[in-house]
């Protein structure tokens, strides 16, 4: 159950952050990445475990890349400007900041 929570709420995080990232930059780049790293620490701090935080980590990693790919219609929801950029750069070393933090 614990790892059914981790993914879904990681991938919550990601949706989230996909959507919120063209919002008003860039506040909406900071916003997404904070709330993206309060959600993998969360994680953490309600399992317990690092490999809880580890699979939320892998889930936001997975639909962000995802995201920032083409689809079958060539279309992107995150784009190359700059919050797509920073979502994509910052936002990856943040949550991974927030794995390794400690619990």
């Amino acid at each position: 159950m614990r790892i059914l929570f981790s993914v879904i709420l990681g991938g919550g995080a990601a949706i989230g952050s996909i959507l919120l990232h063209q919002t008003l930059p860039p506040f909406g780049v900071a916003f997404s990445i904070l709330g993206s790293v309060l959600a993998i620490w969360w994680v953490g701090r309600y399992t317990g475990g690092r490999r809880f935080k580890v699979l939320a980590f892998a889930t936001w990693t997975a639909l962000i890349f995802r995201a920032g790919t083409f689809g079958v219609g060539q279309e992107l929801l995150v784009q190359g400007d700059s919050p797509g950029s920073a979502l994509i750069l910052i936002g990856f070393f943040a949550t991974l900041a927030a794995v390794f933090a400690r619990v």
